[in-house]
């Protein structure tokens, strides 16, 4: 897979800001929908479900949930090889770890507490808990059982490990170079990356292989949710290949030639789309009763598939076709993304709480779910964050004018599938 490099004259690829701003718009809709499915999610605690669920509403979740973190991934190792040839290891390092785990500390201070107790709430409005455990905090099983991790915030959590394992074998590949190639301004030079279109297609098909690997190994990775404290073994497998692919994508940028990085981008995105149809009968049955054998290897294999296509097709179309200036809205979106990947998951869940006794149609709740879940953030954002410390910390600077986002900044948001709540310890 090879991502376009159609660059602006100021060497800012616009495209990745209508991604960044669209990932956003994504994930609230992706948790917007989890009330609603038919098809619940296994190992997902989640405040409230309708009892009967919306099939329309099912599908658009169970999509976006099959491609939206192999695709944050992407964009993620993407950035993270751009500022390591712009910036050098060791300020790569510090660049990251202070982008990645300042934002994660500030989210397990603030937004764990507010997830959990909008998670009590819910289950206290429908008789599932009493009003004590609000105090006590002791969840018998098994509500108990899938409540306490990181929540959505793992995706920062993993996505600092894979930038310190690149850290790392930069760092060994010097060592064994025995020195290090710089531009005449003193920074790293890029690597020239795969030479060939062959060879970046058998590195793609060896990581794609693992990451379906992962999945055949433990399909509740994506196909449901697993919550912890700490990284998981299938999940690092899982993910760690997409950040790859999009390291590799800047890295051989230039041998692959703006042209055929996006080559049929739209024909992928088409034959994703035919490949959920597949794949959505497929991940209901599996949720029903979990598939095993041969069935299991289809499943895990049309999935990365499916990922793989969408992934590629989303990066070819956004920086084929709108590597441009974006409209203010979208560039504030896209500025706000990071706040909106931290607030909007307690915001979603208390909406749909207070939504679960209204007399309005599913769809209407869905809908209105996904716009609250975009607007609060936004004008929280604009309100007690953009000009202040809560907003140096996501972004390193206090926006005073709407201004671009960062093209360095790694895209805000984690939730693959839905992700519970937990509390901050």
């Amino acid at each position: 897979m090879a991502v376009l490099d159609r660059q602006t004259d100021d060497n800012r690829l616009y495209g990745l800001d209508w991604l960044r701003a669209g990932a956003a718009v994504l994930v609230v809709t992706l948790h917007a929908g989890i009330a609603y499915l038919v098809a619940r999610m296994p190992g997902l605690a989640w405040p409230t479900h309708d009892p009967s669920g919306h099939p329309t509403v099912d599908a658009i979740t169970w999509w976006i949930n099959g491609f939206i973190m192999p695709l944050f991934f992407v964009q993620s190792g993407y950035l993270a090889c751009q500022i390591m040839c712009a910036k050098g290891p060791e300020e790569f390092l510090k660049h990251r770890t202070r982008r990645l785990l300042a934002p994660f500390a500030l989210g397990c201070v603030l937004i764990l507490p507010l997830d959990l107790y909008a998670w009590l709430l819910g289950w206290a409005g429908e008789g599932k808990i009493t009003l004590h455990k609000l105090r006590s905090l002791k969840i018998d099983s098994p509500l108990g059982d899938n409540l306490w991790g990181v929540s959505h915030l793992w995706f920062l959590q993993y996505l600092w490990l894979f930038c310190l394992c690149a850290w790392g074998m930069w760092r060994v590949a010097e060592w064994q170079s025995g020195k290090v190639t710089k531009s005449p301004d003193g920074k790293v030079a890029e690597s020239n990356g795969l030479k060939s279109r062959q060879s970046f297609g058998k590195v793609t098909v060896a990581l794609l292989g693992i990451s379906t690997f992962a999945l055949w190994w433990e399909p509740q990775l994506v196909i449901g949710f697993r919550h912890s404290w700490w990284p998981q073994l299938a999940n690092l497998l899982f993910y760690a290949p997409w950040f790859t692919l999009g390291w590799l994508n800047f890295s051989s940028r230039e041998a692959q030639g703006e042209r055929n990085s996006h080559r049929a981008c739209e024909l992928r995105l088409l034959a994703s789309l035919g490949m959920f149809a597949i794949l959505l009968p497929l991940i209901h049955q599996h949720v029903a009763d979990p598939l095993q054998g041969p069935a299991r290897v289809v499943l895990a294999t049309l999935f990365v598939t499916h990922a793989w296509l969408a992934v590629t097709g989303w990066f070819g179309v956004c920086l084929r076709w709108l590597n441009r200036q974006p409209p203010a809205a979208v560039k504030y979106i896209a500025e706000a993304s990071f706040w909106i990947y931290l607030f909007h998951h307690p915001v979603v869940g208390l909406t749909q709480v207070s939504l679960s006794q209204a007399p309005l149609p599913v769809a209407i709740r869905f809908l209105l779910t996904t716009l609250i879940g975009m607007v609060l953030p936004l004008l929280t954002y604009h309100a007690f964050v953009r000009q202040t410390w809560i907003g140096v910390v996501l972004s390193g600077r206090r926006q005073t004018v709407l201004t671009e986002p960062d093209s360095s900044e790694i895209l805000p948001f984690p939730q693959p599938e839905a992700r519970l709540l937990k509390k901050s310890a």
